[in-house]
């Protein structure tokens, strides 16, 4: 019924109505076809009253209205401020044409609530047009961002309008701007385009830093993008952007949107360049006040959320708290330059750039600078800046992140090298320590079984035997484990008898199958006869992990260990060797991973079968290195059958120089030289003077470190030094190199110096050559590789000197 009332009310007015029916007597702008003058401002053809909380409608605001104190615009855009009050603007517009003209006013920020536009005129009814943010987008009288009435001017009428402001606590600014057709296009466009390239710049920033924190994982990245976004969507709402795209049916989200988005716009920057430029430790003070104010922030967030009566003094105290931070800032940015600590000069040149801007947005809220397209668009304008010179700040930041990051890369890459070095010494030491009790215990028990004629002894000294040497296996594999893990396994190339050493591997592994009660088949097919060159102790480390495993993981049944040389060329030799077991064999899931370290077929076999388990990973690594191959088939309760290929070279036809095996003749002669062995272990010396007694025509002397070596080689004459490298007093290192340089004559700084040693390292036996040793030989010490070592040391002598 009240609807139906006033809009009768309104057709009355509309029939009684004539140019003299209102008292007050305003210059109409005169709206002519002329499309270069547009747009044009009317605020100068404009009058504002300001009814305070009186909320009239428009027939109560037409009996009022010659009683009401109305005052001409300031300026093109007066700025009423934050401001809940109802104000109400009039205004008149004549067409002095003979057509009909079509305009489009354009008024108010898009984020006014609710602003409507009465329009009259002779012999027409009051037209009422409603538009703003309460509204839903589909409801508003133009589809478009901002707040714009269209008009349609009939030919020599003159119009009355009457605008009614109405906000929730928000600014009020009241442009008054009268776009033909072509002009609001235009405007649009230009609009369009500045928008385009301000929101471009803030998605591409926000995008790629929320990249580089997923990549890096520094907090910094992440505030930055944060504060980027929620930048993006605080001027979007002020555009009127997330009305028309996020929330077009104007609920809660869209009439909270700037005081949310401004707070937490305000609080990721501020924690952003709290971290950035380390405020904590450049001022307590002003750490404390940023704190205060992140702290006010987020107070604040939770009473625009959940208490919607404060929101006349939401919108002043987000600016003025803002305006707090950035003024902290500013200060911090000074102090750092002060202390000599330079911030990055992008940082600095952001930080200008928004301080800029949000003075002029604040200003221009609190009405105390004129609207302007510089004042409109100031704070985008230094928003956009801001966020460019932060991006180029934050990839001066990537740079000094990935600087130090190398920093601690190298730091922990040193660390990591000395702790190598200190594990390398540690299972050197260990090694050696190991090898010394295991030299005597494999080097007594040969010498015992060479004079006893008990076969159940002999039985018992094998088992002895080959469990030191299974011992000494799991030494070396761990030492082997650590150069592997280094890339410094490598051959040693050198020349030895194929078919003597694994006649020897077959021996020692068919008496440890026949301990266990398995059958043992070795088939010898071509064995080549000559030597090779290769690396002995690998092809006998390889082959018995394999054996070791085959013999380990068969509780009964039967070994076969099949052997073949093919001569590929006259300097290239492949070993095929093929090794079958009867034994619990491998499941066909875990064969892909049994060359992993520390793997071994079922996941209780350590318990149940021991070792390490690095037997197969170091074989591959042997494999590789040897250029071969190997396949292993199996399945689980029947066996593993194992194919194995290795290639070694073959001397050149025409190099003599090869050693000789003086031992395969069975006797042990060094007519009549005379031995120096330096040697400080007494076990060590037990086992040496077990082997050497033995040999015809041989005789010794023992020295107990260096010092002592020198001062015996000063007093007599050796023919050879058998030279062990660890020692109290003076080493071994240091003993060579004292003879080298001739601290016991000319004469015998020549004499044949032979390493014997427990370090297996490559260090150590590429620092055995460099100081001028001229053969090196690993402990356990085998008889016939020491007997051929020295005749071969004497038959080098004897060449060089006739050569000489």
């Amino acid at each position: 019924m009240i609807k139906v009332i006033k809009v009768g009310f309104l057709i009355l007015i509309t029939f009684f109505y004539s140019d003299n029916a209102f008292s007050y007597e305003l210059k109409p702008f005169e709206a002519q076809k002329e499309e270069n003058t547009y747009p044009i401002s009317l605020y100068s053809y404009a009058e504002l009253s300001d009814l305070g909380e009186s909320n009239l409608s428009f027939q109560e605001f037409l009996t009022r209205e010659n009683k009401l104190n109305f005052k001409p615009l300031i300026g093109p855009s007066t700025n009423l401020g934050f401001t809940k009050n109802n104000y109400w603007l009039r205004f008149r517009i004549h067409n002095v044409t003979m057509v009909s003209l079509q305009y489009y006013l354009e008024t108010a920020r898009p984020v006014t609530d609710l602003v409507t536009l009465y329009l009259l005129t002779e012999g027409e009814p009051v037209k009422e047009i409603e538009n703003g943010d309460l509204l839903p987008f589909s409801a508003k009288s133009v589809a478009h961002r901002k707040i714009i009435f269209p008009l349609q001017l009939e030919p020599g009428k003159t119009y009355n309008l009457y605008l009614h402001y109405v906000s929730d606590g928000e600014v009020i600014n009241l442009p008054l701007d009268l776009h033909s057709p072509t002009s609001m296009i235009l405007s649009t466009y230009q609009n369009q385009l500045l928008n385009g390239v301000f929101y471009g710049i803030l998605l591409l920033a926000a995008s790629v830093y929320l990249l580089f924190f997923f990549g890096m994982g520094n907090n910094s990245f992440l505030l930055y993008s944060l504060y980027v976004l929620s930048v993006g969507l605080l001027h979007m709402s002020l555009d009127g952007y997330f009305h028309q795209y996020i929330d077009p049916e104007s609920g809660w989200f869209n009439q909270n949107a700037i005081l949310i988005t401004a707070s937490l716009s305000a609080m990721a920057f501020g924690r952003y360049a709290q971290i950035y430029t380390n405020l904590k430790k450049l001022s307590e003070i002003l750490n404390t006040g940023l704190n205060i104010m992140l702290s006010s922030l987020a107070i604040l967030l939770f009473f625009i959320v959940f208490y919607q009566g404060g929101k006349l003094y939401y919108y002043p105290v987000v600016n003025l708290l803002s305006f707090i931070g950035l003024l902290i800032l500013i200060t911090a940015v000074i102090l750092s330059y002060l202390k000599g600590k330079k911030l990055d000069v992008f940082f600095s040149l952001a930080i200008f750039s928004f301080t800029v801007g949000i003075f002029i947005l604040i200003f221009n809220d609190f009405g105390l600078i004129p609207n302007s397209f510089i004042t409109k668009n100031g704070s985008k304008i230094g928003t956009g800046f801001e966020i460019i010179f932060l991006a180029l700040a934050m990839s001066n930041r990537i740079k000094l992140l990935k600087t130090e990051k190398e920093k601690h890369q190298e730091i922990a890459l040193q660390k990591s090298d000395e702790s190598n070095e200190i594990k390398s010494y540690f299972l050197s030491n260990i090694s050696h320590e190991l090898r010394t009790p295991l030299n005597a215990i494999i080097g007594l028990t040969q010498s015992i079984k060479e004079i006893n004629k008990d076969k159940t002894i002999n039985t018992d000294l094998d088992v002895i035997q080959y469990s030191s040497l299974g011992l000494l296996g799991a030494i070396n594999d761990v030492l082997d484990y650590s150069k592997i893990e280094k890339g410094q396994l490598k051959l040693h190339k050198e020349p030895f008898d194929l078919g003597k050493t694994i006649n020897e591997i077959a021996f020692s592994f068919g008496l440890q199958a026949e301990d266990k009660g398995l059958d043992f088949c070795f088939n010898n097919k071509n064995l080549i006869s000559q030597h090779i060159i290769g690396d002995k102790n690998r092809t006998v480390q390889l082959l018995g992990n394999l054996l070791k495993n085959a013999i380990k993981f068969t509780p009964h049944g039967k070994i076969s260990f099949e052997v073949e040389t093919i001569k590929l060329d006259q300097l290239n030799i492949l070993l095929k060797v093929k090794i079958k077991d009867t034994g619990v064999g491998i499941e066909k899931k875990k064969l892909d991973s049994i060359f992993s370290s520390f793997i071994q077929g079922q996941s209780n076999d350590k318990r149940r079968f021991g070792g390490l388990g690095l037997g197969l990973w170091i074989v591959n690594a042997l494999v590789k290195l040897h250029r071969g191959k190997i396949n292993i088939q199996s399945e689980q309760g029947e066996g593993t059958s194992i194919a194995l290929e290795l290639y070694y070279n073959l001397p050149e036809p025409n190099k003599q120089n090869l050693p000789y095996d003086f031992s395969q003749a069975g006797e042990f002669d060094l007519e009549n030289k005379k031995l120096l062995i330096i040697e400080d272990n007494v076990l060590n010396q037990l086992v040496l003077k077990a082997i050497l007694k033995k040999w015809h025509n041989t005789h010794f002397e023992f020295a107990n470190n260096g010092l002592e070596g020198i001062e015996l080689l000063n007093e007599n004459d050796f023919d050879l030094i058998l030279m062990d490298l660890q020692m109290p007093v003076m080493d071994g290192y240091e003993a060579t190199q004292a003879i080298r340089a001739g601290v016991s004559g000319v004469q015998k700084s020549n004499i044949p110096i032979i390493a014997v040693t427990a370090d297996v390292t490559q260090k150590a036996r590429r620092k055995v050559f460099e100081i001028g040793m001229d053969d090196y030989m690993t402990k356990p010490v085998e008889k016939e590789e020491l007997y051929n070592k020295i005749k071969n040391a004497f038959l080098n002598l004897n060449e060089n000197s006739h050569f000489h």
